[in-house]
């Protein structure tokens, strides 16, 4: 019985957007394009080899450039769901503290 409530909570626990997937998905994503970039590299390199060492040499500046470009765009990806992660953590630790104090309670609305 408690292994079909481990299965349930944990479904529960995914269907109730408890565990976003977006990030998993973003870093799979990432290694698909770093893969693509990379042969799209490989290839305009060594099809440049025959006009010379500058198309050769921009090809490679292009390659590298285009990495970073990729890893920059992903890191905003997972840095806003980072963000929504720490701001859950902090809203937790808020609600198991105590009361907020009279100052901060008399500053909120009432409610009817």
């Amino acid at each position: 019985m408690t292994n079909k409530n481990g299965r349930l909570s944990r479904l529960f626990y995914f269907l109730g957007f408890e565990r976003l997937i977006a990030p998993i998905l973003i870093k799979l994503i990432y290694w698909v394009g770093i893969v693509v970039i990379l042969i799209t590299g490989v290839t305009s390199f060594v099809s440049s080899s025959s006009d010379g060492i500058g198309r050769m040499l921009l090809a490679l500046v292009a390659t590298l450039l285009s990495l970073l470009i990729w890893r920059l765009l992903s890191e905003l990806g997972i840095l806003a769901f980072n963000i929504y992660e720490r701001l859950v953590e902090i809203r937790d630790l808020m609600a198991r503290q105590a009361p907020a104090p009279a100052a901060i309670q008399s500053a909120l609305p009432e409610s009817d």
